[in-house]
């Protein structure tokens, strides 16, 4: 590993990307055709009143988000919202007002419709937060200067020419994938080690992902973050169906996995697949009675807390569990505004909003769509030990490889593998080759 995988160049201190749990995530087809016909919305840089969505006491934005998934991302961004107001932090005295969420139902001509309502009737100045991976409206919030911040599973963080939408940690679904984090296996090595283990090296693995065309890149992409940290694959297919198709019947790949080394369970096994997936195929590893680290980057929510017993959820950010200072001051607040079940929606509300605060404070009073474009094209997000850095530009390519590891024990979740950041993995021949973030984005 790089000395840079630890310092990011600028004394970040690293220990593991989440190699891109993004994987998971299936992109969507991003620009409608028209789009280019529509008429345009007034964003001009001139009086302040000329701009869209801005006054000299308020900011108006609105959240973009599966409403029956993420909802209570919208909560916790709003929690972030008042407290900036209540620590006057937005330059002018300003306040962030929310007109809601538009529900997209993941759907992607719902989420263009919802998207354009909220830049044409509601007049927001921003969309914030947005967490779907259905982001049709990508396209026509550049279009119209929208500055959009969400949590990057969806394709259109990752567009060439959509430089108005940002992610609090990057890009995570680029087409194809160029830069992918090494996160995960260096994760999971951590966790051996704590559990005397030893690190990973000579540990076997096996990655299962659904049949499509990102569960396909993905295993390719995982598969390389275990070898990079000393595994051997055993098995690596892209066997399960993916959704909407469902799976009854879980144990011709159980029985696959279990006898996959050499007739015998790995030592560790990556399911890189949706979220029914996870608890189909996990839930049947476990009655199958297998011993070793079933890790998943989807399984970490206090509702499955019972179910996920054993598991080895990653995140790319730290969760309530974890003992960085501000974590009990993000906590206390969510707390305040009603979320007593933090899972990730509420924490990818949060951080999304953070990250429009923090912008906001660097674009300055004079607020316009173009000075915060700016702003935060050239930022650095980071809450020390909980997100970040995600280093812009460098992010509009790629996504911090950071993260941590929690493990279910049935009755509550406990960090494994704490919050930490490594190197980038690029593909070069035939081989992937460890890169540092973010000098090595190219």
């Amino acid at each position: 590993m790089s000395k840079d995988a630890h310092q990011f160049e600028h004394n970040h201190k690293g220990e593991p990307v989440k190699r891109t749990v993004k994987m998971v995530v299936a992109a969507v087809a991003a620009a409608t055709v028209g789009l280019a016909s529509i008429g345009a919305v007034g964003t001009g840089a001139g009086a302040q009143g000329s701009v869209r969505g801005v006054t000299d006491s308020e900011i108006k934005v609105g959240g973009l988000m599966v409403a029956s998934i993420y909802g209570d991302a919208q909560k916790a961004a709003v929690a972030r919202f008042d407290l900036a107001a209540k620590n006057k932090e937005i330059p002018g005295g300003r306040k962030i007002v929310s007109v809601g969420t538009a529900d997209d139902k993941q759907t992607a001509d719902i989420d263009l419709q919802e998207g354009r309502r909220l830049v044409d009737q509601e007049r927001v100045f921003a969309v914030v937060p947005v967490i779907t991976p259905t982001l049709q409206a990508a396209d026509y919030f550049n279009q119209q200067k929208v500055p959009t911040v969400g949590w990057g599973i969806a394709s259109g963080y990752c567009a060439a020419t959509n430089k108005y939408v940002f992610g609090f940690s990057g890009c995570l679904v680029p087409d194809p994938v160029v830069y992918a984090g090494n996160t995960w296996g260096e994760l999971v090595s951590q966790q051996l080690k704590a559990q005397g283990k030893g690190d990973a090296k000579g540990k076997t693995a096996a990655v299962v992902t659904e049949d499509s065309t990102s569960g396909k890149s993905g295993s390719e992409v995982i598969s390389a973050t275990a070898e990079a940290v000393g595994m051997k694959v055993v098995y690596a297919k892209s066997a399960l169906p993916a959704p909407p198709a469902t799976v009854t019947d879980y144990s011709p790949y159980v029985q696959d996995i279990m006898t996959s080394n050499g007739g015998q369970p790995p030592d560790v096994v990556f399911l890189t697949l949706t979220a029914q997936n996870v608890i189909g195929l996990g839930r049947g590893l476990a009655q199958a009675g297998f011993k070793g680290i079933q890790t998943n980057a989807v399984g970490y929510a206090p509702q499955l807390t019972q179910l996920a017993s054993g598991w080895s959820a990653f995140t790319q950010f730290a969760t309530p569990e974890s003992t960085a200072p501000e974590m009990k001051n993000i906590v206390s607040a969510m707390n305040a505004a009603g979320i007593t079940q933090i899972g990730q929606p509420a924490l990818a509300g949060w951080y999304a909003a953070d990250f429009f605060v923090k912008v906001l404070k660097k674009a300055g009073k004079n607020l316009t769509p173009e000075s915060f474009q700016k702003a935060a094209a050239k930022y650095t997000y980071e809450v020390p030990d909980i997100v970040g850095p995600t280093v812009y530009p460098q992010a509009f390519k790629a996504s911090t490889p950071c993260g941590q590891l929690a493990t279910s024990n049935g009755t509550s979740w406990t960090v494994t593998a704490p919050f930490a950041c490594y190197d980038l993995l690029t593909k070069k021949g035939s081989k992937y080759v460890e890169v540092p973030y973010p000098s090595g984005v190219k």
